[in-house]
């Protein structure tokens, strides 16, 4: 699922939740929240992504692809953001208990996701001072980032999934919601 369906998914269930004279400043909030879940996923990504350079033959020209990949991540965010700002459905009773459903769903998303980076980064800072005494430092240095690249992966697509776990829940509850989107036209 694209970022922007997750922000649509997020902005409908929180704007529904709003009285109906807040309904704008409650979808930007919401679409804020989707964004800062995407930028964290970009984060995430890029950190295993420099990580995965120490261990590379051309560690300058590895930064520079990680910095590209992750201005383009940022770039997918606040697009989205904007796409979600501009998809903000009609609010009702039933989509508003399900934007709340959302909310929380997403926030138990960002706290595991950030949670799990900083285990992988006290891991890689363990395995790192662990190095020192090692028979072949560098070597051991060079199999310590590789693994910290791994766990960040490994984080980021947690966060990735767990987002799309909740625009899933979201778009099955709002399709139950009498006058509902049951063909997902806000969430695609």
């Amino acid at each position: 699922m694209k970022r922007s369906h997750i922000l649509a998914a997020l902005s409908v269930a929180l704007l529904a939740a709003a009285p109906r004279s807040a309904s704008g400043a409650e979808c930007s909030s919401a679409c804020a929240v989707g964004k800062r879940t995407c930028m964290a996923e970009a984060r995430t990504a890029f950190s295993s992504c420099r990580a995965t350079c120490r261990t590379s033959s051309s560690p300058g020209q590895c930064r520079t692809s990680c910095l590209a990949d992750v201005a383009a991540a940022r770039k997918a965010c606040r697009t989205d953001l904007t796409d979600c700002r501009t998809s903000c459905p009609p609010p009702s009773p039933c989509t508003g208990a399900c934007g709340q459903q959302m909310a929380s769903c997403m926030r138990g998303v960002q706290t595991t996701g950030k949670s799990c980076g900083q285990d992988c980064l006290d891991q890689g800072r363990s395995a790192a001072a662990a190095c020192r005494q090692a028979a072949d430092p560098a070597s051991c240095l060079r199999a310590a980032a590789s693994q910290l690249a791994v766990c960040l992966r490994g984080c980021a697509n947690g966060v990735h999934d767990g987002a799309v776990g909740c625009a899933a829940m979201l778009r099955a509850c709002i399709a139950a919601c009498p006058g509902g989107s049951p063909s997902g036209a806000f969430l695609d």
